[in-house]
């Protein structure tokens, strides 16, 4: 189990998505409102899940084309769900309100000083991006183009955890990979609200979410890939087309997590790396004592 406690949040995601397979919508919001608060990362997949249960569950009947029936919406069932998210996240939450140290989570929980990738890239889009980045500068430089003592020095590849600016291609900010992330799940969403087709539609919606908000998302950590793959099993038994997907997905996806695994050397170099260097959540950098 990788870094925390990765391993048994991926068994109550699957454990919720078996509830709503289930059509038992209710409990399986439950287990995701509890999911969400345990990692957050799993805000990937919250537009599928709220698009759903807001279009499947609180309406409940369609017309005979498949668009929804506006005076089928019951307000109970969404006040259900939201009095289960509001509760878990009461209690979640509370005690810090009370203590006035809510903002000391929130920084915590989202550090967006971070930089757009983290120490070891995820292959995604932005993995791309700088890969061309480098190039360009190396190209550049060689050309004599570029002056290499005016270019960052290994600010991507440094191994550190920190914001940087690209040599040759435009920055690129939060902004830009939230409206890419939000554009990629846009369709998906947009598909299970206008025909829901059930809960396997919802399955597929949560799988693009996935993929989407890692390909462009901000900081994201390699491990994410996870979040598809697992999911994606449930339908690579169901169907051929599903399961030729889901052997590509798999192969490339573990390939690109095998840096995760220590070896001993890498291990005493990790160890060094982090006795050595911490991150502030401002982005600031402070020698820490080895442990």
């Amino acid at each position: 189990v990788h870094f925390q406690y990765n391993g048994f949040l991926f068994g109550f995601l699957l454990l919720s998505v078996a509830k709503h397979l289930q059509s038992q919508h209710l409990q399986g919001a439950l287990l995701f409102a509890i999911l969400l608060n345990l990692k957050h990362i799993y805000l990937y997949v919250a537009p599928a899940y709220g698009i759903f249960l807001l279009r499947s569950f609180c309406f409940t009947q369609d017309h005979r084309d498949g668009s929804i029936r506006w005076s089928s919406f019951r307000p109970l069932r969404l006040l259900a769900l939201s009095g289960i998210v509001i509760s878990v996240f009461a209690v979640s939450f509370g005690p810090f309100v009370v203590m006035g140290q809510l903002s000391q989570v929130l920084s915590r929980l989202f550090p967006f000083k971070r930089g757009l990738c983290h120490a070891y890239w995820a292959p995604n889009i932005w993995a791309l991006y700088n890969t061309v980045d480098k190039v360009l500068a190396v190209l550049g430089v060689r050309l004599k183009l570029l002056e290499e003592v005016e270019l960052p020095r290994a600010s991507m590849t440094g191994g550190l955890v920190q914001e940087f600016q690209h040599s040759v291609l435009p920055s690129i900010s939060l902004s830009i990979t939230l409206v890419c992330t939000l554009l990629s799940v846009l369709p998906a969403v947009v598909s299970i609200w206008r025909r829901p087709r059930g809960s396997r539609a919802f399955l597929r919606c949560l799988l693009l979410c996935a993929l989407g908000s890692f390909m462009f998302g901000w900081h994201v950590h390699e491990k994410a890939i996870l979040i598809a793959i697992l999911p994606l099993s449930i339908l690579a038994v169901e169907s051929r087309e599903d399961a030729g997907i889901f052997l590509v997905l798999t192969t490339t996806g573990h390939y690109s997590l095998f840096p995760l695994l220590y070896t001993p050397a890498g291990r005493h170099i990790n160890n060094d790396l982090e006795a050595t260097i911490t991150m502030e959540p401002d982005g600031g950098l402070l020698p820490t004592p080895p442990l």
